[in-house]
């Protein structure tokens, strides 16, 4: 059976006058008791049959909530960005070198004089020299012969085409210069001074930057052979490669007279032109390409 409030205060009026709230102190926890005119025993005479003698205060509720640690320091850090599709990998060709500039001095047997008829022939040596070539684009053939000229004029400008040797060196964007002179020269000069021109010819061209390479005269009428090996022992000298012409078409000619291969005696048929043309590209290749 459960007392109301009522009965409850009742009691308390009973008790008190029973001397149940002597002096005896009191503790300081039931303070808050007595203070409601409540003795300790009437507590818990009541409470042992389930009376709450004082209503209590709802405990202040506290809600606690609890931030995760994820939110409750806001992250600053940016995901990783997803990795870019690889770049498509442009390949850009390479741009090819520019063809490298032979210059071919000489006189007419260089230019492709036309034996006992005159003229130039339809394709001459240098032509042929560059067309045999073992990489023949990757070469810019010039044809710089003239016509009974020598080598001592082709040094001192007055071959009629070029200008003083230094200068035409200078200006010239070639890497290899061919030079071959010696027909012309043995009636001109002594071979003491025909060996001179070609040592000048010879060291102004590397001065330069340029490769220098002899060729021999072909065989003629003429001793020119005497020539020919003037030319090689300049290029000893000099340091300086030989095409030699003289030998190759000697041996061709086994004994045989030039005229079989030079119609006036001087000039070489269109059929020699030729084989001069790939036998001076078998050797620049042999020496040159790699």
């Amino acid at each position: 059976m459960k007392y109301t409030t009522p009965s409850l205060l009742a009691l308390t009026l009973i008790l008190a006058a029973c001397g149940g709230g002597g002096g005896e102190s009191t503790p300081a926890s039931s303070t808050a008791t007595q203070s409601a005119g409540v003795s300790q025993e009437a507590v818990v005479a009541v409470q042992a049959n389930n009376v709450v003698a004082t209503p209590t205060a709802p405990a202040t509720t506290t809600t606690s909530t609890s931030t995760p640690a994820s939110t409750a320091t806001e992250s600053t850090t940016t995901p990783a960005a997803s990795a870019p599709a690889a770049q498509q990998q442009v390949t850009t060709p390479a741009t090819p070198a520019a063809p490298q500039l032979i210059e071919y001095y000489g006189d007419s047997t260089v230019w492709g004089y036309r034996s006992d008829v005159g003229g130039q022939v339809a394709v001459p040596p240098t032509t042929t020299f560059a067309q045999s070539l073992t990489n023949p684009s990757a070469y810019t053939v010039r044809n710089e012969g003239v016509s009974g000229s020598t080598a001592c004029e082709l040094l001192n400008g007055t071959d009629g085409r070029h200008q003083p040797w230094s200068a035409q060196m200078a200006a010239s964007t070639a890497k290899y210069v061919f030079l071959n002179h010696g027909i012309n020269d043995q009636w001109k000069y002594d071979l003491n001074t025909y060996k001179g021109c070609l040592r000048s010819l010879a060291q102004t061209a590397k001065q330069y930057g340029k490769q220098m390479i002899f060729e021999t005269p072909n065989p003629t009428r003429d001793n020119v052979g005497i020539m020919a090996t003037a030319m090689k022992e300049v290029a000893v000298q000099e340091n300086v490669p030989v095409v030699d012409q003289y030998k190759y078409l000697s041996d061709y000619l086994n004994g045989q007279s030039a005229y079989t291969i030079c119609p006036d005696g001087l000039h070489p048929s269109e059929a020699v032109y030729a084989m001069k043309g790939k036998y001076a590209a078998s050797v620049f290749s042999s020496l040159f390409i790699k």
